[in-house]
């Protein structure tokens, strides 16, 4: 009971402080077991290509210096180029184990994402006291997805924090100066560097400034943000291409110009409003929403820049779930600041408002812990990740060849850069007679287990007389429950794997 009552008396005069070491805590826990990637660019945009050329290989032909290499493709090289670094480092001490690699980036994530919360606590603070902060930073802590998602390798995740800051900087005083103003951009303009569309951000809050008529300030704060751009990834693209933003040029082209309907996922211009709504759990996240929109005016530094980047990605072809992350945490922080004026200013007028809103929030607490219990220790795409560190356990294997409707393989884990080849699951005997043709004979071949896979490599071994079952390795049971929900968009299928005795005579 001592302890008990000792912990609310911290609490009480620290809150912050207790909010921050339970988000450290949660956020290690998924540092500790949510191995593998969420999506594809969070590891081949990121891990593979910079583990890549820190072992001397790119594997992209992203550098100019790669004989692959055809120009600019639009590619994010700061925050790679942050992980290259790490990587280089980790190798120069001697740390080589892909898992141990990872356990260090996904652990300097889980500290670095502690800014969210942070900032998202001081943010709520200013507008509506230490009691509202408190539930936004619980809320930014312990939000069912934000362990797992902080220690992923998203950008736009990782780009949240400046945006925070910069905003943070700003509102701090009640009469920002010229000198906090431009402080405020060049900090939230770094956002940029991580991931290019938060310059919608950038231009949403430039605009709430001008239209708060703080004409001076908004002039100097979006010459502070360009000034960060030009500086970070203006410096970035001249040292490797001589030439400022050329990247960001390129993204431009390929997005405007390359990419068709059909090309990536899409939906109709409601589907973020619809996938916020349900990662927020109803009924408390229309509360959220409602806090949202109900106080816009109020707090139109917040606000604007959220809506503006809500609507842009609502009606550009590429809706990937992802995009719509960053603002988020924007959302949160606004909609309960609104919701909490608005509950004020209704729950005397409105009684049963009250019992709907204390209902909600014990509805959500419950359904939140159960799905952050499960999530925060999702190992996804296991199957993918774990064929290759079983695979790992070989030296100079040189050759794998996998069946087409297996992704991309992340050969990081792997620890060796190979040559992979696809077959075609309707054109076997063409794919296997042109890797005869190469004297590429695969070392290992990969299935995915489902009622053709013994046929397929029965057809394989009129080719390749040697192959022999190797090992069977399983999804995570997550990654299975993605798969049944949406099969399309969640290969996560069984991996059976295949070894050529001609070359590796005897199981490791």
């Amino acid at each position: 009971m001592n302890i008990i009552r000792d912990f609310k008396a911290y609490y009480a005069h620290n809150p912050l402080t207790c909010i921050l070491v339970a988000a450290l805590l949660l956020r290690l826990v998924a540092a500790a077991f949510s191995g593998g990637y969420g999506m594809h660019d969070d590891h081949f945009n990121v891990i593979e290509v910079s583990a890549a050329i820190a072992d001397g290989f790119d594997s992209f032909g992203w550098l100019p210096s790669s004989p692959s290499n055809e120009g600019p493709t639009g590619q994010n090289l700061f925050y790679m180029g942050l992980h290259y670094l790490l990587f280089v480092l980790l190798n120069a001490i001697g740390i080589t184990s892909p898992d141990a690699k990872m356990y260090v980036v996904r652990i300097l994530h889980a500290i670095y994402s502690l800014s969210i919360v942070y900032f998202g606590y001081k943010i709520a603070g200013k507008y509506a006291g230490k009691k509202l902060a408190a539930q936004v930073g619980w809320l930014l802590a312990a939000f069912w997805f934000m362990p797992w998602l902080s220690v992923r390798n998203l950008v736009e995740i990782h780009c949240i924090p400046f945006l925070l800051w910069g905003v943070w900087m700003y509102i701090k005083r009640d009469n920002p100066s010229v000198k906090t103003a431009l402080l405020s951009g060049l900090v939230a303009g770094i956002a940029f560097s991580f991931r290019y569309q938060a310059i919608i951000m950038l231009a949403g809050f430039g605009l709430a400034l001008l239209c708060l008529k703080q004409f001076r300030n908004a002039i100097v704060w979006g010459v502070g943000a360009l000034l960060s751009i030009f500086l970070i990834q203006g410096g970035v693209d001249l040292y490797f291409w001589g030439k400022p933003c050329v990247e960001f040029i390129a993204y431009l082209h390929y997005n405007l110009v390359v990419v068709q309907p059909g090309d990536y996922p899409g939906g109709g211009p409601l589907k973020y409003v619809a996938l916020i709504a349900g990662i927020l759990i109803p009924p408390v996240s229309i509360f959220i929403f409602g806090g949202f929109f109900v106080r816009w005016r109020k707090y139109l530094l917040l606000f604007l820049p959220s809506f503006i980047f809500l609507i842009f990605h609502s009606f550009f072809i590429n809706k990937q779930e992802r995009f719509i992350l960053t603002i988020v945490p924007f959302v949160i922080i606004l909609g309960m600041i609104g919701w909490h004026e608005l509950l004020t200013s209704y729950a005397n007028k409105v009684t049963w408002l009250n019992k709907l809103a204390r209902g909600s929030w014990k509805f959500f607490m419950v359904a939140n812990a159960l799905l952050l219990c499960f999530v925060s220790v999702h190992y996804s795409k296991k199957a993918r990740v774990e064929s290759m560190l079983y695979l790992s356990r070989y030296q100079h294997i040189e050759s794998i060849a996998k069946m087409d409707d297996i992704p991309f393989l992340p050969l990081f884990y792997l620890g060796e850069w190979v040559t992979v080849a696809d077959i075609g699951r309707n054109s076997i005997d063409n794919s296997a007679q042109q890797l005869l043709e190469s004297e590429s004979a695969p070392r290992f071949v990969l299935v995915t287990a489902d009622g053709s896979a013994d046929s397929r490599i029965e057809a394989l071994k009129q080719y390749f007389p040697e192959l022999v079952f190797e090992a069977q390795i399983k999804p995570s049971l997550i990654d299975n429950l993605m798969f049944f929900l949406n099969p399309r968009h969640n290969r996560n299928e069984t991996i059976f794997i295949y070894r050529n005795q001609k070359y590796f005579p005897d199981k490791r």
